[in-house]
């Protein structure tokens, strides 16, 4: 939980505070409400946000990458996902590292910071760790050197990839499972995923639990819940803590609905929404002359803040604007919802729906896919993958504005 102290450094409040502990939203986000004279803010309580509580992904999609950019990335990013699925079963470790560094954790790691949960309790298997199918015995001494030195008797399931004690060749019926490999070249190719992992516990390699994930071949690809507990690592515990986005809160002033429409006048300065560009930065984007282009206004609650005046879009009702770049940059016709990055770029944050009787704006999180392929740039489709419903605010409460990218 952000400490008090921390908070009003934040938000640079001044006089007396009450601090509020709200409800889960919507049934299913944590959040903190805190309040200040007439001003109240409802902050996500990221100590307690997980990849598993984070509401339902609202509408189904795909995307299937061509044959010669598989073989550039050295993985398969292609996916599709359904309606009312959850977002652990659609985002791959790849697509966050940037913004998490989820790399960097190692099994050991995720264990000792993930909440705790009934469907955890069990001891993992290897078939529990997405990526170990995809390891043949060359790539897993290599992401865990220590390994090789040992004799395929003393790891079960390399013994088993290798054939029973009796059938091994030679050197490998006393020597390490370098020697196999040396002695054997053919033996390093064979695939775990070749064996029943279900019946090893992880515990079954050494050092599998204490090597950071990254080291592992096409590690990219394995879903968020296909990694043991880390649907239920809180989102400021990640390697990489999220981005609270506190830097930045302004007042949702009014409301105005989907009657409104763009203005030749009101240029892209007038607001904050928009695309997102290569070096993940938020670059505002006004909606186009006479289109439909619902949207909050906002005030300023620190002097000088920058706001007043300025207008978050809907991504709903106006039209969609240019993202991604590189390779991924033509999914979903490179178009994504106007938002910001208000959190940093694991997410974008979007307007959705307006609604002036009540003096309410509902916000989505909108993901994305993103590769870094060998000796070559980052390459991100648009944030095209949700909606996943967000906080709401009303009007003359504060909005997370945060700083539009990292």
């Amino acid at each position: 939980m952000m400490s008090l102290s921390k908070l009003i450094k934040s938000l640079s409040l001044a006089g007396a505070i009450t601090l509020v502990w709200g409800a889960a939203f919507a049934q299913q986000i944590p959040t903190t409400t805190y309040t200040q004279d007439k001003y109240q803010a409802k902050a996500p309580n990221w100590s307690q946000i997980t990849w598993d509580t984070l509401p339902l992904i609202q509408k189904a999609g795909f995307i299937k990458v061509p044959p010669r950019f598989i073989k550039a990335f050295g993985y398969d990013p292609s996916r599709s996902w359904k309606a009312g699925q959850k977002s652990d079963s659609v985002v791959m470790l790849g697509d966050t590292d940037d913004a998490f560094k989820i790399g960097n954790f190692t099994l050991k790691d995720i264990a000792g910071v993930a909440l705790p949960s009934l469907s955890t309790s069990k001891q993992p298997s290897l078939k529990d760790v997405g990526f170990v199918k995809w390891q043949n015995t060359q790539s897993l001494v290599k992401a865990i050197p220590q390994l090789g030195r040992l004799r395929a008797n003393q790891v079960k399931p390399i013994l088993e990839l290798f054939g029973e004690s009796g059938y091994l060749p030679g050197r490998c019926k006393s020597g390490t499972i370098n020697d196999c490999i040396r002695f054997r070249p053919e033996l390093g190719k064979k695939l775990l995923g070749d064996i029943d992992l279900d019946r090893y516990l992880t515990k079954s390699i050494p050092g599998l639990d204490t090597t950071p994930i990254r080291r592992f071949q096409q590690w990219q690809q394995t879903y968020i819940n296909q990694i043991p507990k880390l649907s239920y690592v809180p989102f400021d515990k990640m390697p990489q803590p999220i981005n609270s986005g506190l830097g930045l809160v302004g007042i949702a002033s009014v409301v105005f609905g989907d009657s409104e429409q763009g203005d030749a006048r009101v240029g892209d300065n007038y607001y904050i929404s928009g695309s997102v560009v290569r070096g993940d930065r938020t670059v505002p984007k006004a909606c186009p002359e006479g289109k439909k282009c619902a949207y909050l206004e906002l005030g300023d609650f620190t002097p000088n803040g920058g706001l007043y005046g300025k207008r978050w879009a809907s991504g709903t009702d106006s039209p969609e604007v240019n993202g991604g770049y590189g390779f991924l940059a033509v999914v979903n016709g490179g178009k994504e919802p106007t938002g910001r990055l208000v959190y940093g770029n694991g997410f974008k944050v979007v307007l959705t729906n307006t609604n002036e009787s009540t003096g309410t704006a509902d916000f989505a999180l909108y993901f994305r896919i993103c590769v870094r392929p060998p000796f070559q740039p980052k390459t991100c489709t648009p944030y095209f993958i949700g909606p996943v419903p967000w906080i709401p605010v009303k009007e003359n409460d504060l909005v997370i504005v945060g700083t539009g990218g990292r």
